[in-house]
C-alpha cells in the first residue's frame, strides 16, 4: 500500500509537470503520513542528503567552469585546438570534439561545456561556412564527454550515493572518456569524407602559429594537469581538487586580466543557482530512497530480474536500455540518484564492479542528454544556435549510434573501465 502511494504519487505530480525535487518531497512526505511515520523523518533525511564531505565538491567544479567561461579561458582552448587540428578533413568538427575534450579535465560539466565552449564553437563553425545545424549536433554531443572525463560532477554525486571511492571513479573515466572523444571524430571524419557534410577544411597552421596559440592557451591548458596529477599523487583528495581548479581559473583570469567583479559575480550567481538545484534534489532524494529503501524495493527488482534470468550480460544488456530510456525523460541527476541504490544492490548479487557499474551508469545517462524529449544539452544548445529543438534534434541522431555502441562495449568490456585505476592500484 505505502509503495504503491509512494509511487503513484511520484509519477502523478511528474506528469503534472510538477519539479522532481518537489515531486520527491510530496510523495515521501505522504507516505510517511499513509504509514504512520512521522515527519520529522523529513528533514532528517533532507539534512543526510545534503551532508557529505564528497558532495562539497560539487559547487567548486560548477564554480571552476563558469570562471572559465566568463573569463575567456574556454576561447583561449578553442583557438589552440583549432590551429592544431583544423587542417584536418572534418575541420572545425573535429576541434569541437577536442577543445571539449580539455574543457572537461576542469569543468565535469556538460552544461558548462554546452553553455559556454558551445557559443564559441559554433560561431566559428558559422563563420566558416557550416551547416548550423552539424554545428550545433556535434558541439551537443561533445558535452556529453564533461561528465565522463574527470573531474565529474555525475561521478561524484554516485560516488557519494553508492559509497565509492570518487578518485576510483575519476580515473575510470579517463580512458572511456578518450574513447567518447574518438568515436565523435571519426563519425566526422566519416560524415566529410562521404559528403553527408560540408567540411570547410583550415589551411594547415606552421609550427610558429601553433606554437603561439599553445602559449597563449598554455596556463590553460595546465589546469587539467594540476587537477588529475594532484589527485594521482594523492595531494589533493578530489574535493580539494575542486577547490584547486577554482584558485587555479581564478588566478588565471586575474593574469589574463579577462576577470571583472562583474563578471565574477555572474560566475558566483550562475554557481549558487546550479548548486542549489542539484543539492536540493540530493536532499530531497534522500528521503524517497529512505522509502525505498525499507520498501524492500531494490530486493523485490533483483529477484523479479533474477526469476526471469540470472545470466550476467542479459542483466547488464537490461541496465543499459534501462538506463537509456529513463535518460531520455528526466534530468541525469535526478535520474541518478534515484536509480544508484537500486543498482548497486543488483551489482552487488553479480559481483559486479561499483566502479565499472558508476561509470556506465554515468554514461547511460550522459546519452540522455542528446536524447529527446527531455535533451538538456539539446535545449541549451538549440537556444544557443538559434535552431528548433526539433532540428537539433534529427541532426544528433548520427551521433547516438557510436556512442551506444561505446556504452555496449564499456559494459562488456570491463578492463576499458578499470584499466587505469588498476595501474594505480585499484583491486576492485
Amino acid at each position: 500500500m505505502a509503495l504503491t502511494v509512494l509511487l503513484v504519487s511520484f509519477f502523478v505530480l511528474l506528469f503534472l509537470k510538477c519539479p522532481i525535487s518537489f515531486a520527491l518531497l510530496a510523495s515521501s512526505t505522504l507516505t510517511l503520513l499513509v504509514k504512520g511515520i512521522p515527519l520529522t523523518m523529513v528533514p532528517q533525511n533532507l539534512m543526510g542528503g545534503a551532508e557529505s564531505f564528497t558532495l562539497l565538491a560539487v559547487p567548486f567544479y560548477i564554480l571552476a567552469g563558469e570562471i572559465m567561461n566568463v573569463s575567456g579561458i574556454s576561447e583561449r582552448i578553442f583557438s589552440f585546438a583549432m590551429s592544431l587540428i583544423g587542417h584536418v578533413r572534418g575541420g572545425l568538427g573535429h576541434v569541437n570534439v577536442l577543445a571539449s575534450l580539455i574543457f572537461a579535465g576542469i569543468s565535469g560539466s556538460a552544461s558548462a561545456d554546452a553553455a559556454g565552449l558551445g557559443r564559441i564553437e559554433i560561431e566559428a563553425m558559422r563563420k566558416e561556412g557550416y551547416d548550423i545545424n552539424f554545428a550545433a549536433a556535434i558541439t551537443a554531443a561533445s558535452s556529453t564527454v564533461g561528465p565522463i572525463i574527470p573531474p565529474s560532477i555525475h561521478l561524484v554525486i554516485y560516488g557519494a550515493i553508492a559509497d565509492v571511492s570518487v578518485s576510483d571513479l575519476f580515473m575510470a573515466g579517463i580512458l572511456p572518456g578518450l574513447l567518447m572523444g574518438g568515436v565523435l571524430m571519426l563519425t566526422i571524419y566519416i560524415q566529410a569524407i562521404t559528403g553527408m557534410q560540408r567540411c570547410p577544411v583550415r589551411a594547415r597552421q606552421p609550427l610558429s602559429v601553433i606554437w603561439d596559440s599553445f602559449l597563449k592557451a598554455s596556463f590553460s591548458l595546465l589546469a587539467p594537469v594540476i587537477i588529475l596529477g594532484g589527485i594521482l599523487i594523492g595531494v589533493v583528495t578530489p574535493t580539494e581538487a575542486g577547490v584547486t581548479a577554482v584558485l587555479y581559473t581564478f588566478a588565471l583570469g586575474l593574469m589574463y586580466r579577462t576577470l571583472s567583479r562583474e563578471k565574477m559575480i555572474t560566475a558566483l550567481t550562475n554557481t549558487i543557482r546550479s548548486t542549489s538545484v542539484v543539492m536540493f534534489l540530493l536532499a530531497t532524494s534522500k528521503a524517497f530512497a529512505w522509502l525505498i529503501t525499507i520498501e524492500r524495493v531494490p530486493e523485490t527488482l533483483t529477484q523479479i530480474m533474477f526469476h526471469f534470468t540470472s545470466n550476467k550480460s542479459v542483466i547488464l544488456v537490461l541496465i543499459c536500455l534501462g538506463l537509456l530510456v529513463i535518460g531520455t525523460i528526466e534530468s541525469a541527476s535526478a535520474n541518478l540518484v534515484i536509480v544508484t541504490p537500486i543498482l548497486v544492490s543488483i551489482a552487488l548479487s553479480l559481483d559486479i564492479d561499483l566502479v565499472h557499474l558508476g561509470l556506465i551508469t554515468v554514461f547511460a545517462l550522459m546519452i540522455g542528454l542528446i536524447t529527446p524529449p527531455i535533451g538538456t544539452s539539446l535545449y541549451i544548445v538549440s537556444d544557443i544556435a538559434s535552431i528548433p529543438f526539433e532540428d537539433l534534434a534529427r541532426a544528433t541522431m548520427i551521433y547516438l549510434i557510436p556512442l551506444i555502441g561505446l556504452l555496449f562495449a564499456l559494459a562488456f568490456m570491463p578492463d576499458l573501465v578499470l584499466f587505469v585505476p588498476r595501474l594505480l592500484g585499484y583491486s576492485g
